[in-house]
């Protein structure tokens, strides 16, 4: 593939990113993309045969790096309550630092295409899921890992998630969704959870 295709398959790619996290998959159109990359419409199947294929690639693209990071983030530390401690900030610092893929996100979530879904949960957040649970069960092997992890990922995502509406509550606070700050809260509550093992 010369270095053109490359640069326009990635342009490609980085407007379907953008656009579907403006709008629903049903929407865009592969016009609305190819416009936005300043292609013809014939241009663009030539990279890609329709507007699913691009919509994976979209995702894979959006997706993958930020599984790899959360993967390497419980990776390597001395006690599995610091690897817990690492994935909770570093999914705090992907949902803040990468809105477009906090909207994409929560697009899915909403739009619930059960082979878009599936394809996310197991062929890109699988792996570090599987090792929040590995952790989860070495800190306390008689919990509901499953459960327990979904739980935790709620409690980091909520606050970036509803910022819009609760910063205008009383008492709001712009540290509220500091990853930092929502590090320190959640693993005040887990250490409560997971006690001596802590």
């Amino acid at each position: 593939m010369t270095n053109t295709k490359t640069n326009t398959k990635t342009k490609i790619i980085n407007a379907a990113i953008r656009l579907f996290s403006q709008r629903s998959y049903e929407s865009i159109s592969m016009r609305n993309i190819a416009d936005e990359v300043h292609i013809s419409g014939p241009a663009l199947y030539n990279h890609f045969e329709n507007k699913q294929t691009l919509y994976i690639a979209a995702i894979s693209e959006s997706f993958k790096d930020k599984a790899e990071l959360l993967l390497q983030a419980m990776t390597g530390q001395a006690k599995p309550i610091k690897s817990l401690e690492h994935y909770v900030k570093q999914l705090s610092v992907i949902l803040l630092d990468d809105p477009e893929f906090r909207l994409l996100m929560q697009r899915e979530m909403l739009e619930g295409d059960e082979d878009r879904l599936r394809y996310m949960a197991q062929e890109i957040f699988g792996p570090s899921f599987q090792r929040l649970l590995d952790i989860l069960i070495e800190l306390k092997p008689d919990c509901d890992a499953h459960g327990l992890a979904i739980m935790i990922i709620g409690m980091i995502q909520k606050p970036l998630e509803f910022n819009p509406l609760y910063r205008f509550f009383p008492g709001s606070q712009q540290q509220h969704c500091n990853p930092t700050y929502i590090t320190r809260q959640v693993m005040a509550i887990l250490s409560v959870y997971f006690g001596e093992n802590a």
